[in-house]
């Protein structure tokens, strides 16, 4: 299948995983935040599948990515959390993303973590909890652009996986592309990677995100948010 978009060091293929993934080889490490099947609008995506139906589709789609990749991290949704981890197997490991503002409120409970699952062996000495990264359940506090994309994954958060996690001498897969923010960190990384996106207006807006120049550090430095939450991380 013709690429949506390729250049020195990325891929991306505008179609539905399940029919990129068998035609893809080689070796990767995997990271991904697949859809949570809680309902978000992703367009040609129907994120309100019945339990039965998105659970044979996870197992579909995992069985091809851990078939490519010996080594995953995974964004697991927290609705599925116990099913993805049946799912991956016992030698993952669960990594807690805590933040200190109050987030969503479920069944009077106040959201203030999520969870990776991996099985990547670090690459250095790596907490099993990380505080306050940048992340939607920050509310307010998040400060990244998301793309209009209800399910966006953040680059503070892919950062750290690809630094800590990432084995350096494989390129990565990202079979839930989103708005190309694993592209987009892995380019910047000067990595390569292959992402999948089903939804043609979010290839777009990668294509876009991976034409743009890497900005100076100095530059970096100014468009910072004058604050940031995090206090102790890794």
């Amino acid at each position: 299948m013709k690429p949506y978009y390729t250049d020195e060091y990325i891929t991306l293929y505008n179609a539905d995983c399940r029919e990129i993934l068998p035609q893809i080889h080689g070796k990767y490490f995997g990271w991904t935040d697949p859809p949570c099947n809680v309902g978000k609008d992703y367009g040609v995506w129907c994120d309100r599948l019945d339990d039965d139906q998105y659970l044979e589709f996870c197992l579909h789609w995992i069985t091809q990515f851990k078939y490519l990749c010996p080594e995953t991290c995974i964004f697991v949704p927290r609705k599925y959390f116990l099913e993805y981890w049946n799912l991956l197997g016992k030698e993952y490991k669960q990594i807690v993303l805590t933040w200190s503002p109050e987030g969503a409120i479920r069944g009077s409970f106040v959201n203030q973590y999520a969870s990776l699952l991996t099985n990547a062996k670090p690459i250095q000495r790596t907490k099993d909890v990380w505080h306050n990264l940048q992340l939607p359940g920050l509310g307010w506090f998040f400060r990244e652009q998301t793309y209009g994309h209800p399910g966006y994954t953040s680059v503070d958060l892919t950062n750290h996986v690809l630094a800590h996690l990432a084995c350096p001498t494989l390129p990565i897969l990202d079979p839930f592309a989103g708005t190309g923010t694993t592209l987009k960190c892995t380019k910047d990384l000067n990595r390569k990677a292959v992402g999948i996106e089903i939804n043609e207006k979010y290839c777009e807006i990668i294509a876009t995100r991976l034409s743009q120049q890497v900005l100076p550090l100095w530059n970096q430095m100014q468009d910072m948010p004058p604050f940031s939450p995090r206090t102790n991380i890794l």
